[in-house]
């Protein structure tokens, strides 16, 4: 019961931060796009708002990772993760979360990225 708890906390925190990411707007023409990426701790939550994923600076996200403090998850397709990706991401398609979210690394920031 536990791991299901967390497991849904996870899932949660991936699906509101690429939800709320989602329906950002579209840059201006002309303007310097955002550096924020989306980051979800494994905190058992009923139901977190959108405004509540946490946000954080591309620098802040590469300075957590080489800490070894956070991961990168991609979550496009896999197609799309071999075009390209965030060097020792791993990749773990959206609709695949809930199935293979024990693969996951436990007590570290989980960074998600979708584009």
């Amino acid at each position: 019961m536990r791991h299901f708890v967390t497991a849904t906390a996870v899932v949660a925190f991936l699906a509101t931060g690429l939800a709320h990411a989602q329906m950002k707007s579209a840059v201006p023409p002309g303007t310097k796009p955002s550096t924020q990426v989306t980051t979800a701790v494994a905190t058992p939550v009923a139901e977190a708002p959108l405004e509540s994923a946490r946000r954080i600076t591309r620098e802040e996200a590469i300075k957590l990772v080489k800490e070894k403090k956070a991961v990168f998850v991609d979550v496009r397709s896999k197609e799309s993760y071999d075009q390209a990706h965030i060097l020792g991401a791993i990749s773990i398609p959206l609709g695949d979360v809930i199935t293979r979210v024990r693969e996951l690394p436990q007590g570290k920031f989980i960074i998600t990225y979708c584009a």
